[in-house]
Protein backbone atom coordinates (compact mmCIF):
# COMPACT_ATOMS: atom_id res chain seq x y z
CA UNK A 1 0.00 0.00 0.00
CA UNK A 2 1.56 3.28 -1.03
CA UNK A 3 1.49 6.54 0.81
CA UNK A 4 0.96 10.11 -0.27
CA UNK A 5 3.90 12.21 -1.34
CA UNK A 6 3.56 14.88 1.35
CA UNK A 7 5.41 14.42 4.62
CA UNK A 8 3.57 13.17 7.73
CA UNK A 9 2.51 15.75 10.29
CA UNK A 10 4.78 16.49 13.28
CA UNK A 11 4.97 13.56 15.66
CA UNK A 12 3.22 11.20 13.23
CA UNK A 13 4.31 8.02 11.42
CA UNK A 14 3.07 6.64 8.13
CA UNK A 15 3.77 3.67 5.88
CA UNK A 16 6.62 4.48 3.50
CA UNK A 17 5.76 4.99 -0.14
CA UNK A 18 6.31 1.84 -2.23
CA UNK A 19 5.73 -0.51 0.74
CA UNK A 20 2.97 -3.14 0.68
CA UNK A 21 1.83 -5.43 3.49
CA UNK A 22 0.59 -8.88 2.52
CA UNK A 23 -1.07 -11.31 4.93
CA UNK A 24 -0.98 -14.95 3.87
CA UNK A 25 -1.29 -18.28 5.72
CA UNK A 26 -1.38 -16.50 9.07
CA UNK A 27 1.89 -14.63 8.51
CA UNK A 28 2.58 -11.09 7.37
CA UNK A 29 5.11 -10.03 4.76
CA UNK A 30 6.20 -6.58 3.67
CA UNK A 31 7.12 -6.02 0.04
CA UNK A 32 9.24 -3.00 -0.91
CA UNK A 33 9.23 -1.94 -4.56
CA UNK A 34 12.76 -0.47 -4.59
CA UNK A 35 15.14 -1.81 -3.68
CA UNK A 36 13.07 -4.96 -4.15
CA UNK A 37 12.90 -6.95 -0.94
CA UNK A 38 10.47 -9.13 0.96
CA UNK A 39 10.66 -9.10 4.76
CA UNK A 40 8.94 -11.53 7.13
CA UNK A 41 7.31 -9.47 9.88
CA UNK A 42 6.99 -10.35 13.51
CA UNK A 43 3.49 -9.78 14.95
CA UNK A 44 4.40 -6.45 16.60
CA UNK A 45 5.96 -4.96 13.47
CA UNK A 46 3.05 -6.18 11.35
CA UNK A 47 0.51 -4.61 13.69
CA UNK A 48 2.35 -1.27 13.76
CA UNK A 49 2.75 -1.12 9.99
CA UNK A 50 -0.91 -1.96 9.40
CA UNK A 51 -1.96 0.78 11.81
CA UNK A 52 0.34 3.25 10.03
CA UNK A 53 -1.42 2.91 6.70
CA UNK A 54 -2.95 6.12 8.01
CA UNK A 55 -0.90 8.65 9.99
CA UNK A 56 -0.58 7.80 13.68
CA UNK A 57 1.22 9.23 16.68
CA UNK A 58 3.13 7.05 19.14
CA UNK A 59 0.40 7.72 21.68
CA UNK A 60 -2.27 6.46 19.30
CA UNK A 61 -0.18 3.41 18.42
CA UNK A 62 0.44 2.65 22.09
CA UNK A 63 -3.26 2.86 22.83
CA UNK A 64 -4.14 0.59 19.91
CA UNK A 65 -1.47 -2.04 20.70
CA UNK A 66 -1.44 -1.87 24.49
CA UNK A 67 2.34 -1.35 24.51
CA UNK A 68 4.20 1.35 26.49
CA UNK A 69 4.83 4.55 24.48
CA UNK A 70 8.61 4.30 24.81
CA UNK A 71 8.56 0.76 23.36
CA UNK A 72 6.40 1.96 20.46
CA UNK A 73 8.85 4.80 19.83
CA UNK A 74 11.75 2.34 19.68
CA UNK A 75 9.90 0.05 17.26
CA UNK A 76 8.85 2.94 15.03
CA UNK A 77 12.40 4.33 14.90
CA UNK A 78 13.72 0.92 13.86
CA UNK A 79 11.07 0.62 11.15
CA UNK A 80 11.95 4.11 9.90
CA UNK A 81 15.65 3.29 9.53
CA UNK A 82 14.68 0.09 7.70
CA UNK A 83 12.75 2.21 5.20
CA UNK A 84 9.33 0.82 6.13
CA UNK A 85 7.90 3.83 7.96
CA UNK A 86 8.15 7.54 7.28
CA UNK A 87 8.28 9.96 10.23
CA UNK A 88 7.13 13.54 10.41
CA UNK A 89 9.09 16.25 12.26
CA UNK A 90 9.66 15.63 15.95
CA UNK A 91 7.45 17.33 18.48
CA UNK A 92 9.14 20.02 20.59
CA UNK A 93 10.48 19.06 24.04
CA UNK A 94 8.52 20.06 27.17
CA UNK A 95 11.15 22.75 27.85
CA UNK A 96 13.71 24.08 25.40
CA UNK A 97 17.31 23.26 26.40
CA UNK A 98 19.94 25.97 26.45
CA UNK A 99 22.28 26.17 23.46
CA UNK A 100 25.68 27.79 22.95
CA UNK A 101 26.14 28.98 19.36
CA UNK A 102 29.79 29.10 18.23
CA UNK A 103 30.82 31.12 15.18
CA UNK A 104 34.49 31.14 14.06
CA UNK A 105 35.36 34.07 11.82
CA UNK A 106 38.32 35.59 10.02
CA UNK A 107 38.09 38.82 8.00
CA UNK A 108 34.39 38.51 7.24
CA UNK A 109 33.00 41.56 9.00
CA UNK A 110 30.01 42.11 6.69
CA UNK A 111 29.12 38.42 6.46
CA UNK A 112 29.51 37.99 10.22
CA UNK A 113 27.24 40.95 10.94
CA UNK A 114 24.57 39.52 8.64
CA UNK A 115 24.94 36.13 10.35
CA UNK A 116 24.55 37.62 13.84
CA UNK A 117 21.43 39.56 12.90
CA UNK A 118 19.87 36.30 11.68
CA UNK A 119 20.61 34.77 15.10
CA UNK A 120 19.02 37.72 16.89
CA UNK A 121 15.79 36.83 15.04
CA UNK A 122 15.74 33.11 15.85
CA UNK A 123 12.43 31.58 16.84
CA UNK A 124 13.96 30.22 20.05
CA UNK A 125 13.82 31.49 23.65
CA UNK A 126 16.52 34.19 23.84
CA UNK A 127 17.10 33.37 27.53
CA UNK A 128 18.22 29.87 26.46
CA UNK A 129 20.88 31.08 24.04
CA UNK A 130 24.42 32.40 24.16
CA UNK A 131 26.29 33.45 21.03
CA UNK A 132 30.07 33.04 21.04
CA UNK A 133 32.08 34.66 18.25
CA UNK A 134 35.71 33.56 17.93
CA UNK A 135 37.61 36.26 16.05
CA UNK A 136 40.60 34.46 14.60
CA UNK A 137 42.91 37.52 14.53
CA UNK A 138 40.92 39.39 11.88
CA UNK A 139 42.59 42.45 10.34
CA UNK A 140 39.45 44.06 8.87
CA UNK A 141 36.69 45.95 10.70
CA UNK A 142 35.43 42.81 12.49
CA UNK A 143 36.54 44.13 15.92
CA UNK A 144 34.75 47.49 15.67
CA UNK A 145 31.62 45.86 14.26
CA UNK A 146 31.48 43.40 17.16
CA UNK A 147 31.91 46.20 19.70
CA UNK A 148 28.97 48.05 18.15
CA UNK A 149 26.80 44.92 18.14
CA UNK A 150 27.76 44.09 21.74
CA UNK A 151 26.40 47.47 22.83
CA UNK A 152 23.23 46.85 20.84
CA UNK A 153 22.73 43.37 22.30
CA UNK A 154 23.24 44.69 25.84
CA UNK A 155 19.85 46.41 25.56
CA UNK A 156 18.12 43.09 24.79
CA UNK A 157 17.69 39.80 26.62
CA UNK A 158 20.51 38.21 24.58
CA UNK A 159 24.09 37.12 25.19
CA UNK A 160 26.96 37.85 22.81
CA UNK A 161 30.50 36.90 23.83
CA UNK A 162 33.56 37.70 21.73
CA UNK A 163 36.86 35.83 22.03
CA UNK A 164 39.80 37.07 20.00
CA UNK A 165 42.89 35.14 18.99
CA UNK A 166 45.99 37.28 18.87
CA UNK A 167 47.36 35.11 16.06
CA UNK A 168 45.43 33.25 13.40
CA UNK A 169 44.99 29.62 14.47
CA UNK A 170 42.55 28.22 11.93
CA UNK A 171 38.90 27.27 11.89
CA UNK A 172 39.28 23.97 13.79
CA UNK A 173 41.05 25.54 16.76
CA UNK A 174 38.60 28.46 16.66
CA UNK A 175 35.71 26.05 17.05
CA UNK A 176 37.49 24.50 20.03
CA UNK A 177 38.02 27.91 21.60
CA UNK A 178 34.31 28.60 21.35
CA UNK A 179 33.30 25.22 22.76
CA UNK A 180 35.71 25.65 25.69
CA UNK A 181 33.95 28.90 26.61
CA UNK A 182 30.45 27.46 26.15
CA UNK A 183 28.40 27.21 29.33
CA UNK A 184 25.57 25.03 27.99
CA UNK A 185 25.27 21.33 27.25
CA UNK A 186 24.41 21.74 23.57
CA UNK A 187 26.84 23.44 21.19
CA UNK A 188 25.66 24.63 17.77
CA UNK A 189 28.24 25.46 15.10
CA UNK A 190 27.57 27.98 12.37
CA UNK A 191 29.97 29.56 9.88
CA UNK A 192 30.24 33.33 9.69
CA UNK A 193 29.28 33.40 6.00
CA UNK A 194 25.95 31.69 6.76
CA UNK A 195 22.49 33.02 7.55
CA UNK A 196 20.25 31.04 9.88
CA UNK A 197 16.58 30.57 9.13
CA UNK A 198 14.27 31.58 12.03
CA UNK A 199 13.43 27.93 12.78
CA UNK A 200 17.06 26.72 12.65
CA UNK A 201 17.40 25.54 16.27
CA UNK A 202 13.71 24.89 16.90
CA UNK A 203 13.72 22.29 14.11
CA UNK A 204 16.99 20.54 15.08
CA UNK A 205 17.12 20.63 18.88
CA UNK A 206 14.18 18.17 19.37
CA UNK A 207 16.42 15.43 17.92
CA UNK A 208 18.36 15.41 21.21
CA UNK A 209 15.31 14.08 23.05
CA UNK A 210 16.81 10.76 21.96
CA UNK A 211 19.64 10.42 24.47
CA UNK A 212 21.57 8.17 22.07
CA UNK A 213 22.10 11.00 19.57
CA UNK A 214 25.51 12.67 19.91
CA UNK A 215 25.23 15.15 17.02
CA UNK A 216 22.82 16.29 14.35
CA UNK A 217 23.21 18.29 11.17
CA UNK A 218 20.65 20.35 9.29
CA UNK A 219 20.14 21.37 5.68
CA UNK A 220 22.46 23.86 3.98
CA UNK A 221 21.24 25.82 0.96
CA UNK A 222 22.75 28.64 -1.07
CA UNK A 223 22.21 32.23 0.08
CA UNK A 224 22.47 33.57 -3.47
CA UNK A 225 20.69 31.45 -6.07
CA UNK A 226 20.49 34.15 -8.75
CA UNK A 227 23.98 33.56 -10.13
CA UNK A 228 24.85 30.49 -12.21
CA UNK A 229 27.37 29.08 -9.73
CA UNK A 230 25.17 29.99 -6.77
CA UNK A 231 22.30 28.02 -8.27
CA UNK A 232 24.67 25.11 -8.94
CA UNK A 233 26.10 25.15 -5.40
CA UNK A 234 22.60 25.15 -3.94
CA UNK A 235 22.08 21.49 -4.78
CA UNK A 236 25.57 20.26 -5.81
CA UNK A 237 27.77 21.56 -3.02
CA UNK A 238 29.48 19.06 -0.74
CA UNK A 239 27.60 20.82 2.08
CA UNK A 240 24.18 19.87 0.68
CA UNK A 241 23.10 16.48 2.04
CA UNK A 242 19.75 16.10 0.31
CA UNK A 243 16.12 16.05 1.35
CA UNK A 244 15.99 12.69 3.13
CA UNK A 245 16.63 12.02 6.81
CA UNK A 246 19.74 9.86 7.10
CA UNK A 247 21.84 8.18 9.74
CA UNK A 248 25.54 9.03 9.41
CA UNK A 249 27.72 5.94 9.09
CA UNK A 250 31.31 5.12 8.16
CA UNK A 251 29.88 2.65 5.63
CA UNK A 252 27.86 5.40 3.97
CA UNK A 253 26.15 6.62 2.01
CA UNK A 254 26.41 9.67 4.32
CA UNK A 255 29.72 9.59 6.20
CA UNK A 256 29.97 13.06 7.78
CA UNK A 257 28.11 16.25 8.68
CA UNK A 258 29.37 19.70 7.64
CA UNK A 259 30.30 21.82 10.66
CA UNK A 260 28.68 24.83 8.99
CA UNK A 261 25.39 23.52 10.42
CA UNK A 262 26.08 21.04 13.20
CA UNK A 263 24.76 20.65 16.74
CA UNK A 264 26.38 18.36 19.29
CA UNK A 265 26.44 17.53 22.95
CA UNK A 266 29.32 19.38 24.62
CA UNK A 267 30.37 16.24 26.48
CA UNK A 268 30.92 14.54 23.11
CA UNK A 269 33.22 17.38 22.05
CA UNK A 270 35.11 16.96 25.34
CA UNK A 271 35.39 13.19 24.91
CA UNK A 272 36.94 13.58 21.45
CA UNK A 273 39.21 16.48 22.50
CA UNK A 274 37.59 18.77 19.95
CA UNK A 275 38.43 19.43 16.31
CA UNK A 276 41.82 18.75 14.77
CA UNK A 277 44.04 21.66 13.69
CA UNK A 278 43.29 21.14 10.00
CA UNK A 279 42.71 23.78 7.33
CA UNK A 280 40.19 21.64 5.44
CA UNK A 281 38.32 18.50 6.39
CA UNK A 282 38.34 19.06 10.14
CA UNK A 283 34.61 18.34 10.30
CA UNK A 284 35.02 15.06 8.40
CA UNK A 285 37.82 14.03 10.76
CA UNK A 286 35.68 14.89 13.80
CA UNK A 287 32.71 12.90 12.50
CA UNK A 288 34.84 9.87 11.70
CA UNK A 289 36.34 9.89 15.19
CA UNK A 290 32.89 10.26 16.72
CA UNK A 291 31.50 7.34 14.70
CA UNK A 292 34.55 5.19 15.48
CA UNK A 293 33.99 5.84 19.18
CA UNK A 294 30.44 4.49 18.88
CA UNK A 295 28.61 7.84 18.75
CA UNK A 296 25.40 8.27 16.79
CA UNK A 297 24.80 11.11 14.30
CA UNK A 298 21.76 12.00 12.21
CA UNK A 299 21.15 14.30 9.29
CA UNK A 300 17.77 16.04 9.35
CA UNK A 301 16.69 17.94 6.21
CA UNK A 302 15.33 20.82 8.27
CA UNK A 303 16.88 23.54 10.39
CA UNK A 304 18.01 25.33 7.24
CA UNK A 305 20.93 27.71 7.07
CA UNK A 306 21.92 29.63 3.93
CA UNK A 307 25.57 29.58 2.92
CA UNK A 308 27.07 32.49 1.00
CA UNK A 309 29.08 30.50 -1.53
CA UNK A 310 31.88 32.05 -3.58
CA UNK A 311 30.26 32.48 -6.97
CA UNK A 312 33.11 33.85 -9.10
CA UNK A 313 34.73 31.23 -11.32
CA UNK A 314 38.19 31.50 -9.74
CA UNK A 315 36.87 31.27 -6.18
CA UNK A 316 34.58 28.36 -7.10
CA UNK A 317 37.45 26.35 -8.57
CA UNK A 318 39.78 27.17 -5.68
CA UNK A 319 37.33 26.13 -2.98
CA UNK A 320 36.51 22.89 -4.80
CA UNK A 321 40.22 22.09 -5.08
CA UNK A 322 40.78 23.03 -1.43
CA UNK A 323 38.01 20.68 -0.25
CA UNK A 324 39.45 17.84 -2.34
CA UNK A 325 42.98 18.40 -1.07
CA UNK A 326 41.82 17.28 2.39
CA UNK A 327 41.45 13.66 1.19
CA UNK A 328 45.18 12.97 1.60
CA UNK A 329 45.30 14.51 5.07
CA UNK A 330 42.24 12.50 6.13
CA UNK A 331 43.74 9.23 4.84
CA UNK A 332 46.86 9.88 6.93
CA UNK A 333 44.72 10.32 10.03
CA UNK A 334 42.31 7.48 9.16
CA UNK A 335 44.22 4.86 7.12
CA UNK A 336 41.30 2.40 7.14
CA UNK A 337 38.82 4.87 5.62
CA UNK A 338 40.03 4.64 2.04
CA UNK A 339 37.88 5.10 -1.03
CA UNK A 340 36.25 1.85 -2.18
CA UNK A 341 35.25 0.96 -5.73
CA UNK A 342 32.65 -1.81 -5.67
CA UNK A 343 32.62 -4.20 -8.64
CA UNK A 344 29.81 -6.71 -7.99
CA UNK A 345 29.83 -9.21 -10.85
CA UNK A 346 26.29 -8.83 -12.20
CA UNK A 347 26.01 -5.06 -11.93
CA UNK A 348 29.57 -4.41 -13.12
CA UNK A 349 29.10 -6.66 -16.16
CA UNK A 350 25.82 -4.90 -17.04
CA UNK A 351 27.33 -1.41 -16.62
CA UNK A 352 30.47 -2.28 -18.60
CA UNK A 353 28.35 -3.77 -21.39
CA UNK A 354 26.10 -0.72 -21.63
CA UNK A 355 28.99 1.75 -21.53
CA UNK A 356 31.11 -0.36 -23.89
CA UNK A 357 28.24 -0.79 -26.34
CA UNK A 358 27.45 2.92 -26.32
CA UNK A 359 31.15 3.68 -26.83
CA UNK A 360 31.44 1.33 -29.80
CA UNK A 361 28.26 2.54 -31.49
CA UNK A 362 29.23 6.18 -30.99
CA UNK A 363 32.67 5.61 -32.49
CA UNK A 364 31.21 3.97 -35.59
CA UNK A 365 28.45 6.56 -35.97
CA UNK A 366 30.98 9.36 -35.48
CA UNK A 367 33.05 8.06 -38.38
CA UNK A 368 29.93 7.57 -40.55
CA UNK A 369 31.15 4.24 -41.94
CA UNK A 370 28.33 2.20 -43.38
CA UNK A 371 29.93 -0.17 -45.89
CA UNK A 372 29.52 -3.94 -45.59
CA UNK A 373 32.58 -4.42 -43.38
CA UNK A 374 31.63 -1.48 -41.21
CA UNK A 375 28.09 -2.82 -40.86
CA UNK A 376 29.69 -5.91 -39.35
CA UNK A 377 31.61 -3.62 -37.01
CA UNK A 378 28.33 -2.00 -35.99
CA UNK A 379 26.83 -5.42 -35.29
CA UNK A 380 29.88 -6.27 -33.21
CA UNK A 381 29.43 -3.00 -31.28
CA UNK A 382 25.81 -3.99 -30.57
CA UNK A 383 26.96 -7.25 -29.00
CA UNK A 384 27.70 -5.71 -25.56
CA UNK A 385 24.16 -4.30 -25.46
CA UNK A 386 22.79 -7.77 -26.19
CA UNK A 387 24.95 -9.18 -23.40
CA UNK A 388 23.62 -6.48 -21.07
CA UNK A 389 20.05 -7.52 -21.88
CA UNK A 390 20.90 -11.18 -21.24
CA UNK A 391 22.49 -10.25 -17.90
CA UNK A 392 19.37 -8.26 -17.00
CA UNK A 393 17.14 -11.25 -17.73
CA UNK A 394 19.51 -13.54 -15.81
CA UNK A 395 19.41 -11.21 -12.81
CA UNK A 396 15.62 -10.99 -12.96
CA UNK A 397 15.12 -14.76 -12.97
CA UNK A 398 17.73 -15.14 -10.24
CA UNK A 399 15.73 -12.79 -8.02
CA UNK A 400 12.49 -14.57 -8.88
CA UNK A 401 14.06 -17.83 -7.68
CA UNK A 402 15.05 -16.20 -4.38
CA UNK A 403 11.54 -14.81 -3.92
CA UNK A 404 9.95 -18.25 -4.32
CA UNK A 405 10.85 -19.13 -0.74
CA UNK A 406 8.20 -16.62 0.37
CA UNK A 407 4.50 -17.57 0.18
CA UNK A 408 3.73 -14.73 -2.22
CA UNK A 409 3.82 -14.30 -5.97
CA UNK A 410 5.50 -11.17 -7.29
CA UNK A 411 4.83 -10.43 -10.94
CA UNK A 412 7.67 -10.64 -13.47
CA UNK A 413 7.37 -6.92 -14.51
CA UNK A 414 7.89 -5.79 -10.91
CA UNK A 415 11.02 -7.92 -10.48
CA UNK A 416 12.32 -6.91 -13.92
CA UNK A 417 11.80 -3.20 -13.17
CA UNK A 418 13.49 -3.46 -9.77
CA UNK A 419 16.45 -5.36 -11.25
CA UNK A 420 16.82 -2.82 -14.05
CA UNK A 421 16.72 0.09 -11.59
CA UNK A 422 19.37 -1.55 -9.44
CA UNK A 423 21.67 -2.22 -12.40
CA UNK A 424 21.20 1.30 -13.76
CA UNK A 425 21.85 2.80 -10.33
CA UNK A 426 25.14 0.92 -10.17
CA UNK A 427 25.99 2.15 -13.68
CA UNK A 428 25.50 5.70 -12.46
CA UNK A 429 27.63 5.19 -9.35
CA UNK A 430 30.43 3.58 -11.37
CA UNK A 431 30.36 6.46 -13.87
CA UNK A 432 30.30 8.97 -11.00
CA UNK A 433 33.32 7.36 -9.40
CA UNK A 434 35.32 7.40 -12.64
CA UNK A 435 34.33 10.92 -13.71
CA UNK A 436 34.98 12.35 -10.24
CA UNK A 437 38.57 11.15 -10.02
CA UNK A 438 39.73 10.56 -13.59
CA UNK A 439 38.20 13.26 -15.82
CA UNK A 440 41.45 15.20 -16.19
CA UNK A 441 43.47 12.03 -16.72
CA UNK A 442 41.09 10.80 -19.43
CA UNK A 443 41.22 14.22 -21.09
CA UNK A 444 45.01 14.05 -21.24
CA UNK A 445 44.96 10.48 -22.56
CA UNK A 446 42.40 11.45 -25.22
CA UNK A 447 44.96 13.79 -26.85
CA UNK A 448 46.94 10.68 -27.76
CA UNK A 449 43.99 8.28 -28.09
CA UNK A 450 40.98 10.28 -29.38
CA UNK A 451 38.45 7.44 -28.83
CA UNK A 452 39.04 7.85 -25.08
CA UNK A 453 37.40 11.28 -25.35
CA UNK A 454 34.16 9.65 -26.47
CA UNK A 455 34.32 7.26 -23.49
CA UNK A 456 34.75 10.28 -21.21
CA UNK A 457 31.74 11.97 -22.81
CA UNK A 458 29.63 8.87 -22.18
CA UNK A 459 30.68 8.61 -18.52
CA UNK A 460 30.10 12.32 -17.89
CA UNK A 461 26.86 12.23 -19.89
CA UNK A 462 25.45 9.46 -17.70
CA UNK A 463 26.32 11.34 -14.51
CA UNK A 464 25.15 14.75 -15.72
CA UNK A 465 21.91 13.37 -17.16
CA UNK A 466 20.95 11.45 -14.02
CA UNK A 467 21.90 14.28 -11.67
CA UNK A 468 20.06 16.86 -13.76
CA UNK A 469 16.85 14.82 -13.58
CA UNK A 470 17.35 13.90 -9.93
CA UNK A 471 18.34 17.32 -8.56
CA UNK A 472 16.22 19.52 -10.86
CA UNK A 473 18.60 22.52 -10.85
CA UNK A 474 17.25 25.94 -11.79
CA UNK A 475 19.27 26.15 -15.03
CA UNK A 476 19.32 24.56 -18.45
CA UNK A 477 21.18 21.30 -18.96
CA UNK A 478 24.02 22.92 -20.93
CA UNK A 479 24.96 25.29 -18.13
CA UNK A 480 24.59 22.55 -15.58
CA UNK A 481 26.90 20.29 -17.61
CA UNK A 482 29.53 23.04 -17.79
CA UNK A 483 29.42 23.61 -14.03
CA UNK A 484 29.57 19.87 -13.34
CA UNK A 485 32.62 19.36 -15.58
CA UNK A 486 34.43 22.31 -13.99
CA UNK A 487 33.57 20.90 -10.58
CA UNK A 488 35.04 17.48 -11.38
CA UNK A 489 38.21 18.92 -12.93
CA UNK A 490 38.82 21.20 -9.96
CA UNK A 491 38.15 18.39 -7.52
CA UNK A 492 40.55 16.03 -9.25
CA UNK A 493 43.23 18.72 -9.36
CA UNK A 494 42.68 19.29 -5.64
CA UNK A 495 43.08 15.59 -4.85
CA UNK A 496 46.39 15.48 -6.75
CA UNK A 497 47.54 18.69 -5.07
CA UNK A 498 46.71 17.27 -1.64
CA UNK A 499 48.55 14.03 -2.44
CA UNK A 500 51.65 16.00 -3.43
CA UNK A 501 51.39 18.27 -0.39
CA UNK A 502 51.03 15.43 2.13
CA UNK A 503 53.08 12.87 0.19
CA UNK A 504 50.22 10.45 0.38
CA UNK A 505 49.00 8.84 -2.88
CA UNK A 506 46.35 6.45 -1.61
CA UNK A 507 43.43 8.80 -2.45
CA UNK A 508 44.21 8.25 -6.14
CA UNK A 509 44.04 4.45 -5.87
CA UNK A 510 40.73 3.00 -4.63
CA UNK A 511 40.34 -0.33 -2.91
CA UNK A 512 38.42 -2.62 -5.27
CA UNK A 513 35.86 -4.95 -3.75
CA UNK A 514 33.55 -7.41 -5.45
CA UNK A 515 30.87 -7.01 -2.76
CA UNK A 516 29.96 -4.42 -0.10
Amino acid sequence: MSTMHNKPRPGHYRLQEGVRIVSQDGSALVVCDYPLRVVQLNPVAAQLLLLCIEERTCGQLAQATGMPVNRVETFCDQLCWKGLLEAGPLLPPPTWPCVSIVIPSYNRAKELERCLYSLFSLDYPASCLEIIVVDDASTDETGSMLQRLAQEVATRDQELHVIRHEQQRGVGISRNTGAEAAQYGLVAYLDSDCVASPGWLRELVPTFQDTRIAAVGGMIRAYDRKTLLGSYEDICSSLYMGERTQRVSLKGPLTYLPSANMLMRRMVWEKLAGFAAMTQGEDVDFCWRLLTSGGSMNYVPRGVIYHDYRTTLGAFLCIRAAYASAEAALIKRHPTERRILLLPQEQAFFAASIIGGAWGITLITWQSIWSGFQAMALAFALLPLLLALLMLLFGTFKRIQKLRKFPIAIEFPIVFKATLRGYMAYGYHLSRHLSRYFTLLLLIVSFFLPPVFILLLILCGIVIGVDYIRLRPEMDVGRYAMCSLLDDCAYEAGVVWGCMKHREWKPLVPIIKAQA
